[in-house]
């Protein structure tokens, strides 16, 4: 065979799909085909455009974003570049459903798709790449091919496998709620973001709305990770009302990747998404950049498939010219808007500028830096100075300083209790949280 790709999902579903439409013999590998990863679900319509996802897989079109600060004012932003066009919304999915249908179309074109577990690779002094897997049932096989793409998570087999150093990452946990008519009506086409030290004092807890419930989540470093269900209860206390008459229906966590890798390959293994650390600062986003990275993965080895392992090398340096500087900017952005609740609530005050919101959604909606004129800049600069001194001379009291408190003991009864009234508990990917 020509490429394995492990990892069947976004990242990888397009890197085998892609090369398979170019002719090439993919086989594609998926540890669990039923999982469902737990993820907020959210993706700009460049995405479904881009890499010919069915629209029929949208639960939600939002076109407003509430920010909610620690002392619980809140800014509300039109999905709105500085352009108005027919697709400003950020689409709403669900991963199992995202994941399926991108592995369809990967088959469509002609990749094989084998549900086993990576075990390790190695490469030969001609240059194929020798892949242990395992079966279920247990029965194991060497898998022999020309390339490998390891898109297999933020905890990426393939990645430790090539020798990559073990990294630290980010711990989230989400519940899924249903939600009745009446309350799921605010939802309809508005997502939340929270932030304070009371539901992440690290990054933001979140809302987002799917067809029938809604995603309720939060994030934090893992020195932080054994209070992940307070922080969670956290965001759940701030929202209050709005969530009346919930029923949980799923309880999941997952790892993120906290660092991004510049060395994405590795012989003749190409990294992509989550195992190449692809999650943008400030927001956690990574399906667009899984997404992006498997299709230049596809177009490198396409191209070069003959040549070098030093061709393969032009994978990292087109990401990296592509994406780099966006990901620098994001990752500062995120330092300093996220450390302490004033940096917060001054963060929440330049949202509430209607240049800042052009140039947020210019940049998430279309995936590139956005340039504005020099006036532009100095609006914002404006508005900064005008939200600092704010700040300065009527700082704004958080409503609580600290989630509720919640031991490991306590937090695992409500695990328990949640699997007792018939909550899906994914305890693999929760238990990383």
């Amino acid at each position: 065979m020509d490429v394995i790709v492990v990892g069947a999902n976004i990242g990888g579903a397009v890197a085998g799909g892609d090369l398979a439409a170019s002719g090439h013999n993919v086989v594609m590998l998926e540890r669990d085909l039923k999982r469902k990863k737990p993820c907020g679900g959210a993706i700009p319509p460049k995405a479904i455009s881009e890499f010919g996802v069915p629209s029929r897989i949208i639960e939600r079109k939002t076109k407003r974003a509430v920010v909610i600060g620690p002392s619980g004012s809140e800014v509300g932003m039109d999905v709105r570049g500085t352009k108005a066009r027919e697709d400003d919304y950020i689409c709403m999915v669900t991963r199992e459903t995202l994941d399926r249908a991108m592995r369809e179309k990967a088959q469509d074109a002609g990749a094989e798709l084998r549900e086993a577990t990576f075990l390790s690779h190695e490469e030969d002094a001609a240059g194929k790449v020798h892949v242990r897997v395992r079966y279920r049932g247990g029965r194991e096989e060497t898998l022999v091919a020309d390339a490998l793409v390891g898109a297999d998570g933020a905890g990426s087999a393939v990645a430790k496998s090539c020798g990559r150093p073990a990294i630290k990452h980010a711990s989230a946990i989400q519940e899924r709620l249903y939600l009745p008519d009446d309350a799921m009506a605010y939802y309809e086409t508005t997502a939340e973001l929270y932030l304070g030290d009371d539901v992440s004092p690290d990054f933001y807890g979140w809302i987002f709305p799917k067809s029938d419930h809604v995603a309720v989540g939060t994030g934090c470093r893992p020195e932080h990770a054994n209070q992940s269900y307070a922080f969670l209860e956290g965001v759940k206390q701030r929202a209050g009302d709005k969530l009346r008459g919930s029923k949980r229906i799923l309880l999941e966590g997952h790892p993120l990747p906290m660092a991004r890798y510049k060395k994405l390959v590795y012989g003749r293994t190409l990294l992509v998404g989550d195992a190449g650390g692809m999650v943008a600062h400030t927001s956690g986003e990574g399906i667009y950049f899984s997404m992006a990275a498997g299709r230049l993965a596809a177009q490198t080895l396409h191209g070069h498939f003959g040549d070098t392992k030093f061709a393969l090398s032009r994978y990292e340096k087109s990401w990296q010219k592509r994406y780099g500087a966006m990901f620098d900017f994001l990752e500062v952005l995120e330092k300093w808007s996220y450390r302490g609740n004033k940096n917060r609530e001054f963060f929440v005050d330049m949202c509430d500028t209607k240049e800042v919101q052009e140039l947020t959604f210019d940049s998430y909606l279309f995936k590139e830096m956005a340039k504005v004129s020099p006036a532009h800049h100095g609006r914002m600069a404006l508005n900064g100075v005008k939200a600092a001194l704010r700040n300065w001379t009527k700082p704004k009291r958080p409503l609580l300083t600290a989630p509720p408190v919640m031991t490991a003991k306590q937090a695992l009864q409500l695990t328990r209790a949640a699997v007792a009234d018939g909550v899906a508990v994914d305890e693999r990917s929760y238990a990383s949280a």
